[in-house]
C-alpha cells in the first residue's frame, strides 16, 4: 500500500493584542487620545502579540459564503473545500454518491 501526503487550509478568527501607552492629564483624556489613536490607524507600526487560546475556525456563513476548509494533495492540487454546492473534481462527485 502507497502512502500519500495532503493538506488541509483552515480559515480561523484570532486575536491579537497591541500595547502603547498615551500621555494625557487624566485617565478619561487619556481613554479619548486612545480611541483617536486608535480609529486614526496609527498602530499599524506598532508590534503585536497574540492572544492566547483565542483561535476558532470560522464558519462558510462567517466568510460570506466563501469556503474556510481547502484540502489539498501535497503537490498543491485542490482536492475539496466546503463551499456548498461546489465540486472542484470527480472525487467530490464520488463522495457525494456514496
Amino acid at each position: 500500500m502507497k502512502t500519500f501526503n495532503f493538506y488541509l487550509d483552515t480559515k480561523v478568527t484570532d486575536w491579537y493584542r497591541t500595547d502603547f501607552e498615551i500621555e494625557a492629564n487624566s485617565e478619561e483624556e487619556a481613554k479619548q487620545k486612545a480611541i483617536e489613536f486608535v480609529k486614526e490607524g496609527n498602530h499599524g507600526e506598532i508590534p503585536w502579540e497574540q492572544v492566547d487560546c483565542t483561535i476558532e475556525p470560522m464558519s462558510v456563513e462567517e466568510n460570506g459564503g466563501e469556503s474556510t476548509e481547502e484540502l489539498f494533495t501535497g503537490s498543491g492540487d485542490d482536492v475539496w473545500n466546503n463551499k456548498p454546492n461546489q465540486h472542484l473534481n470527480s472525487i467530490d462527485l464520488l463522495l457525494n454518491k456514496e
